[in-house]
């Protein structure tokens, strides 16, 4: 009796044993269920809007995808994974509808699965950000302000090249008369109270008088320096090299007693701060840059004029060809040098005020456009002003293209230019529009 109960014993013990192994190893082995909610919250006044169709995936910490699910109509996915644990969830950009985003905190969240309690995941869904435009298709608006650009160029660069067709005087200070055109503009303009209290039409004629004021101080300093320092020296005979250090040291006082007077941050016309682009094919530009470019070929367009068909003009040339020659058939090589001056100064002043509308006015701009211009006039031809107008419309194009180009590198951008023209004079020493000259 005893044997048979303890037998007895035994077996229920192992009967139960096994039923607890059994079940409980299938209790550890059940799934929980993780549960992922997509919105958008991009529509109007935050309203959060389910999301179907985007799919997911739930990786282990080892990087392996352990489940996948795709978002109902409610914008819920129900996904079982095998455990409990650290999971990754991620969403897949490729299934979001168009015109949404990924969330700004990024596409993946790391869930704590809880064992009887499962786990949760939401993404709030924002706009799209806009796309980037393909290289290919910002080639035409860069051509655009290559040319542009060089056209603003060749305003500065074209009196630079007839000083020195006429003088043979490289002039150094010649970026301070852009500067002063841009600066006297810019403080002519708060003279009218243009940038705080007027605008529209009224400001537009604010802004021309300014102009003017601008540009005839520009003409100004540059016919003073002719009549002070470049005429006396030329009588006493002092050599070009040494007119050259001058217009240096002229450059650099001028430029500091500017940054004395009109401070060192940069200033900028608060009207043009913010304007739409007009779309002309494709094409985007605003009524500022075309009118300016407009400006700018019209300017060009006027001193091409001068030369070619007035007697002054006529007078400009001989003098550049050959200074004595022209004085003995009886031109006043003097007072041609004088309006060769003047009109530097003037198309610098014009050149300025432009640039300082693109960009902003400050006491050094002239000294950075500098370079741009004399690479310009050396490219085109030394003192042919056809010749810089060309040179400045090449150096203006491989400024632009070398920005687009190489965008992450556009503080080097003046390094294209540099470039060309050094491959120009490689193949062409005299320039593109120079003629040929023996030497020796």
């Amino acid at each position: 009796m005893v044997s048979s109960a303890l037998r007895r014993a035994i077996r229920l013990l192992l009967a139960t044993c096994a039923f607890f192994a059994l079940f409980g190893d299938v209790a550890h082995a059940e799934e929980e269920i993780l549960q992922v909610r997509v919105q958008n919250t991009a529509t109007a006044g935050g309203k959060k809007e389910p999301v179907a169709g985007v799919g997911i995936s739930v990786t282990d910490p080892s990087g392996a995808v352990v489940a996948e699910g795709v978002t109902d109509d409610k914008g819920v996915a129900k996904i079982p994974v095998p455990s409990d644990g650290e999971f990754t969830v991620t969403i897949d950009e490729a299934t979001l509808p168009d015109g949404l985003g990924l969330p700004a905190d990024g596409a993946s969240r790391t869930v704590n699965v809880t064992a009887g309690l499962g786990g949760n995941a939401n993404f709030n869904l924002g706009a799209a950000a806009p796309k980037a435009d393909s290289k290919l298709s910002l080639l035409p608006k860069t051509i655009f302000n290559g040319i542009r650009f060089g056209l603003v160029i060749a305003i500065m660069s074209v009196g630079l090249s007839l000083i020195y067709a006429t003088t043979g005087l490289s002039n150094f200070a010649h970026g301070e008369t852009v500067t002063i055109g841009a600066v006297m503009t810019a403080v002519a303009s708060g003279w009218f109270t243009l940038s705080t209290a007027t605008g529209g039409w009224g400001g537009f004629i604010q802004l021309l008088a300014a102009i003017v004021i601008g540009v005839a101080c520009a003409t100004a300093f540059s016919g003073a320096l002719e009549l002070a320092v470049w005429r006396p020296m030329r009588r006493r005979g002092i050599g070009l090299t040494s007119m050259m250090i001058v217009s240096i040291g002229i450059a650099m006082t001028v430029r500091f007693i500017i940054q004395m007077y009109y401070g060192s941050q940069p200033k900028s016309f608060a009207q043009f701060g913010s304007q739409q682009n007009i779309n002309i094919g494709p094409i985007g530009v605003t009524p500022r840059d075309l009118i300016t470019g407009v400006v700018a070929l019209l300017a060009l367009c006027g001193v091409a004029f001068l030369l070619m068909k007035t007697r002054t003009g006529k007078a400009i040339r001989a003098v550049s060809d050959n200074p004595d020659l022209a004085s003995t058939t009886g031109i006043n090589t003097d007072r041609v040098i004088l309006t060769v001056w003047l009109l530097g100064g003037a198309l610098a002043g014009l050149g300025g005020v432009i640039f300082g509308l693109d960009e902003q006015v400050s006491w050094n701009m002239g000294t950075k456009i500098l370079l741009l211009m004399f690479a310009s006039i050396t490219l085109g031809g030394l003192g042919r002003p056809f010749g810089a107008l060309v040179g400045s419309l090449a150096v203006g194009m491989f400024v632009q293209l070398w920005a687009w180009a190489f965008g992450d590198y556009t503080d080097l951008k003046t390094m294209g230019a540099l470039l060309a023209m050094i491959l120009v004079l490689l193949f062409r020493p005299q320039g593109i529009l120079g003629k040929k000259e023996r030497v020796g």
